[in-house]
């Protein structure tokens, strides 16, 4: 019997349709990768199966007393609260069995009553059912796994970062082991070591669960099947995303077939009909027609719209592009040792460290977005730079995607700057919708867009992938090779840098050597 059973299901954003009579059903145990090219409806899925949103027609249906866990990114959390504590509440009703159990000890009247005393030793079976005398040890493996130790966990959430906030509220959603874990993007913020230990626990997690990524290869690793979104539709295929995608392709060679054979089949009847409508075959033309209204006619094969990511370059002279001599950063204290970094003209060079480490925080820095707690940093005259900030911020969210083009460089008009956001796969209507009614990929290509319009020698990128589906991340790969001038880059995911930049630096090989060196 499946744990949930989707049917029918019909959802609108405004004049777009996400999904149109679409069904399938989850199972008990099963490990479902969630998959779809950006816009198409897979946070929205999310959200309404665990109906922050109503659908606009079908059934979704839970099977009675099924425990849903949902990642929500917006959710309240108390500022004042520390990091343990918080991850403690995952575990609140051992702790309010707990806190009862010892009252009935602490009152001479109840442990002197044999009915409380019953009620007392129940509990104490209850919490030794549930390893309740392990829970502080079961908190402290699954914060080291994500890192969430690293940054401490007596640090108070309103001095959390965005990414450290995920990190935690992640914690306590794998603590708490719902039937059914529902993870949009859980890999964000991650770096390749707890991607990794997050792959290991999905995969031996008991339950069943949904998880929205484009990171493929976390979805070969956890899921057992997947549920595709295309054209209104979810589908869904056995095994892991490569299995899923080889059929998918399969399926859509098939059908592109069966639909050349049923346009040739109905274009001869057409024919036929219309050479014959009067005359001797007149009663045969009209069983012509008849066969052709009892047609069911296949849609046509869609083609994937093509995505062109190139970002102009202007020349610069200068051999040393940036340098950093005896640098600090952080806020209120320094969060690394002093760091010297040397970047010459043309080099392409990769951050790396854990998350939560200070790789963005160093790259504000540079760009002159945050100031250094000490140190100097020096950036060569003629210097053209171009800033990818990982979060998805906007001064003014009701902007049009279009105005935003036209606000980073004047002089285009509407066509041009239609054609400019169709080749980052942003076109048609979404070009004049509100930002912040895209989805979390098509603002990424926005902001992607908009740093492509003017010249530049020195490219700054903070996580660029982060929601982007895998067609946007080779063009965008490809283009960074193919840009002339210098990049320095973080990402984590190994796939997309693993072959073209020049250099890396290593920030935890800084902090180990805890000196100042030249790298």
């Amino acid at each position: 019997m499946s744990l949930l059973k989707v049917h029918n299901l019909t959802y609108h954003i405004g004049d777009k349709t996400l999904y149109q009579n679409a069904d399938f059903n989850l199972f008990p145990a099963e490990h479902v990768g969630v998959t779809g090219s950006n816009g198409v409806g897979k946070s929205t899925l999310l959200k309404l199966l665990q109906t922050q949103l109503l659908p606009d027609g079908g059934d979704i249906i839970w099977q009675p007393s099924v425990k849903v866990g949902y990642l929500d990114q917006h959710a309240q959390m108390d500022a004042q609260f520390r990091v343990r504590d918080y991850l403690k509440t995952a575990f609140s009703e051992l702790y309010l069995l707990e806190a009862e159990m010892m009252a009935i000890y602490a009152c001479a009247e109840k442990s002197a009553d044999d009915s409380y005393l019953v009620r007392a030793a129940d509990i104490q079976t209850q919490l030794e059912s549930q390893s309740f005398y392990q829970v502080d040890n079961h908190i402290d493996a699954v914060a080291d796994g994500l890192g969430i130790t690293q940054f401490g966990m007596h640090t108070r959430l309103g001095e959390l970062s965005g990414g450290q906030r995920h990190k935690v509220m992640l914690a306590s959603l794998l603590l708490m082991s719902p039937d059914v874990l529902l993870l949009d993007e859980p890999t964000n913020y991650l770096d390749s070591v707890h991607i990794q230990w997050l792959a290991d626990y999905l995969t031996d997690f008991n339950g069943a669960f949904m998880v929205v990524s484009h990171d493929h290869a976390f979805l070969n690793r956890i899921a057992t099947s997947i549920c595709d979104i295309d054209r209104q539709q979810i589908r869904k295929y056995k095994g892991n995303i490569d299995k899923a995608m080889a059929q998918k392709v399969s399926d859509g060679a098939a059908h592109a077939k069966q639909y050349l054979a049923q346009k040739k089949h109905i274009d001869k009847l057409e024919q036929f009909i219309a050479k014959n409508g009067a005359g001797v075959n007149a009663s045969i033309a009209n069983g012509r027609k008849k066969q052709l209204t009892r047609i069911t006619k296949l849609s046509a094969p869609e083609l994937d719209k093509p995505i062109s990511i190139a970002f102009k370059h202007t020349t610069h002279n200068a051999q040393q592009v940036l340098s950093a001599t005896d640098l600090l950063i952080g806020y209120s204290r320094p969060l690394l040792p002093a760091i010297a970094l040397s970047i010459s003209r043309g080099e392409k060079v990769l951050i790396t460290g854990f998350n939560g480490i200070g790789k963005s925080t160093l790259l504000k820095t540079l760009v002159g977005e945050l100031a250094p707690v000490a140190g100097q940093i020096a950036i060569s005259t003629g210097v053209k730079l171009g800033y990818f900030e990982q979060e998805l911020h906007w001064p003014y969210p009701d902007a049009t995607a279009a105005n935003l083009i036209k606000s980073a460089c004047g002089g285009l008009d509407d066509k041009a700057v239609r054609q400019q956001l169709a080749q980052f796969g942003v076109s048609g209507k979404l070009a004049m919708q509100p930002i912040r009614t895209l989805s979390g990929g098509e603002q990424t290509k926005v902001k992607l867009c908009r740093l492509a319009q003017n010249p530049t020698n020195l490219l700054v990128l903070d996580e660029p992938t982060t929601h982007l589906d895998v067609t946007v991340k080779a063009a965008l790969k490809q283009a960074l090779i193919e840009y002339s001038g210098t990049i320095i880059v973080v990402s984590h995911e190994r796939s997309f840098v693993a072959d073209w930049p020049d250099r890396i630096v290593d920030i935890q090989a800084i902090i180990t050597a805890q000196d100042a060196e030249t790298i």
